[in-house]
């Protein structure tokens, strides 16, 4: 099995006297993968290291760490571990086990590959994990993003055996005579892709043995022209920030529009993690005004023109103010006067009113008088007397005193030099 061509086509080797981190599970891929990349190292000039993540979801777990440690051991490899309770922070996260180990592990890899300062990070996925996943994400109704499958290289991770199908690995680890250690999840059907596995593929495989190189070819071409689109998409965007003129996105081609938005998520801090097909439509169909809530955190704004993507600012719990200086948020709330006076500070209801010069108004007319835009509402801090709102950042406080002594409550958002004085 030489792979060379294909990891310098791709890129892959890290530079003369780096240094090469491999995720290791135990299983017969991953051995595969660690054994090749240690055996071309020294001729390369490149060190290789191992990290395996123990994700504490089976009882055999911790046999899988000794098995990983002891092949690094007799391939004298350096070995990284660290333990991870996945079921727990699953149920923390509110995400399913899967995708919960998937975050654990890659953050595990990169904190241990910017540890040891390692310029690549290689995962052993190959050419049956690539066919598996165009075809799951085609049967999510997935776009042409997902039929591009998995890529040869993201960032600092690469795949050296993405089109390694199973059978030459395993004539790899017979030749060398390599054990390995098996998965009890993978008989687990109630994962989709170990269905897919186990039911679909050998009825897929009885139309076209070559299935595997048959939808890898697929992703391959599909990929490259990705590639294509989205640079006439980046065209059609500002060189920078995470909004663009609605006009300019209604006057693209159809076809570019969702990968236009797609950009604009890849410059978020986030990135598009989680964010599928169906909420990119639903981002296009802002286009005449409004606001939408998406995964990681993120929420889409379309006014004045313009469809921005914005972090969601998430404010502090309610909080009863004491005299003097204190803090919410990222704001500064000074309080003076009021002793007998209940004074809290909270974020807005909609059912929330506030004495004007003539009556009352609805905080949200006030609000929108004020400029002040939808995306940032939820964070704007409310100050109230009592359960009524007496001062609201951005908004003019124009009412006079209700009843006994004055009270003086002064608003400041840190790193703003506007200060907002409400005398109530």
């Amino acid at each position: 099995m030489d792979l060379l061509l294909w990891m310098e086509r791709w890129h892959m080797l890290p530079p003369e006297g780096g240094v090469l981190l491999c995720a290791v599970s135990g299983g017969r891929d991953s051995v595969c993968l660690l054994h090749y990349l240690a055996s071309i190292a020294p001729k390369h000039g490149f060190t290789v290291a191992a990290a395996h993540l123990n994700h504490q979801m089976r009882p055999e777990a911790q046999r899988d760490e000794d098995f990983v440690r002891e092949l690094c051991r007799t391939l004298d490899v350096p070995f990284y571990t660290e333990a991870a309770p996945v079921y727990k922070m699953a149920e923390r996260w509110g995400l399913g086990v899967e995708e919960t180990g998937r975050r654990l592990r890659y953050d595990f890899l990169f904190r241990t590959a910017d540890a040891i300062g390692a310029q690549r990070i290689a995962t052993a996925h190959h050419a049956q994990d690539q066919a598996e996943t165009v075809l799951l994400n085609l049967l999510r109704g997935t776009g042409p993003e997902g039929l591009g499958g998995i890529p040869p290289v993201r960032g600092r991770i690469v795949r050296p055996l993405l089109q390694t199908s199973r059978t030459e690995i395993e004539a790899y680890l017979q030749a060398h005579q390599l054990s390995h250690v098996e998965d009890s999840t993978n008989e687990d059907t109630h994962y989709a892709r170990n269905r897919l596995r186990r039911e679909l593929w050998p009825q897929l495989a009885t139309i076209n043995p070559a299935l595997e190189r048959a939808i890898g070819r697929t992703a391959e071409i599909v990929r490259s022209e990705n590639v294509y689109l989205d640079a006439l998409a980046a065209e059609r965007l500002p060189a920078e920030g995470t909004a663009v003129e609605t006009a300019a996105l209604l006057a693209a081609p159809e076809p570019l529009r969702p990968r236009m938005v797609r950009l604009l998520l890849e410059r978020m801090p986030t990135g598009k993690k989680d964010v599928g097909a169906v909420h990119i439509d639903a981002v296009l169909a802002l286009t005449e005004g409004g606001s939408l809530d998406l995964p990681e955190n993120l929420r889409a704004v379309c006014r004045d023109g313009w469809l921005r993507l914005t972090l969601k600012e998430t404010a502090p719990p309610e909080k009863v103010l004491v005299q003097g200086l204190n803090s919410w948020g990222q704001y500064d709330i000074t309080l003076r006067g009021g002793e007998e006076h209940r004074v809290t500070v909270r974020t807005w209801k909609s059912s929330d009113r506030m004495a004007v010069e003539r009556g009352s108004r609805s905080l949200k007319r006030l609000f929108a008088d004020a400029g002040i835009g939808i995306e940032t509402r939820d964070s704007v801090p409310v100050v109230c007397v009592d359960g009524r709102p007496r001062a609201v950042y951005g908004v003019q406080e124009r009412s006079s005193p209700e009843r006994g002594e004055p009270i003086q409550i002064i608003i400041n958002k840190r790193g703003n030099h506007k200060e907002d004085t409400k005398n109530g």
